[in-house]
């Protein structure tokens, strides 16, 4: 009996995007961002959400941000986005998150794709979770990855992973004793 495969969903990542001592200065530009805009929403964690309009218009952020661009276009080239589309990224925002923080489950709509940067981590400073909600396959045993509803990335300093925006996603808790920094980013087709 035939079995085909439809509705994949296409998660893309690419580690060591850029090299230590660019990564390093990323860290310094966050906590400095954290010193200029030091109000935030939670007290355990700093975000520059909604204070600063577009991170990669700061000069500290530029060799990230053309780096990007890049991976953004090959993501783009997977999920076969039509030719003569034009993109750009929308909003970004540094978030560091303190021990003991998460992010429920959510989704970014208005957006094309979403992506994150890991710019330090910790072991266990908390898993990128991607659900499938509308799965209802719940006496599954799961153990092909298509079959597969949940999917969990692991943060690692320096790693990018692209997604689509109206995926629901999670952070797990910060069990670290260190604080995780990211870089987060939506992106629009124009």
């Amino acid at each position: 009996m035939p079995v085909e495969y439809f509705f994949p969903k296409a998660f893309y990542y690419k580690d060591d995007l850029i090299g230590n001592e660019a990564n390093g200065r990323l860290v310094e530009a966050a906590h400095s961002l954290r010193q200029e805009f030091p109000l935030s929403t939670r007290a355990n964690l700093y975000t520059s959400y909604g204070s600063v309009p577009d991170i990669f218009a700061r000069n500290e952020f530029r060799v990230l941000h053309n780096v990007l661009i890049n991976e953004i276009s090959q993501y783009l080239d997977i999920l076969e986005t039509r030719p003569g589309n034009k993109y750009t990224i929308s909003d970004s925002w540094v978030s560091i998150s303190s021990p003991g923080n998460y992010e429920r489950m959510h989704t970014h709509d208005g957006s094309y794709i979403s992506g994150v940067y890991y710019i330090k981590t910790a072991p266990g400073c908390g898993d990128l979770s991607f659900e499938e909600l509308s799965d209802n396959l719940w006496a599954s045993a799961r153990t092909k990855p298509e079959n597969f509803n949940t999917v969990k990335y692991a943060p690692k300093d320096r790693r990018l992973i692209l997604f689509n925006s109206k995926i629901p996603h999670s952070v797990g808790q910060n069990l670290s004793s260190s604080e995780r920094i990211a870089l987060s980013f939506n992106i629009i087709i124009v």
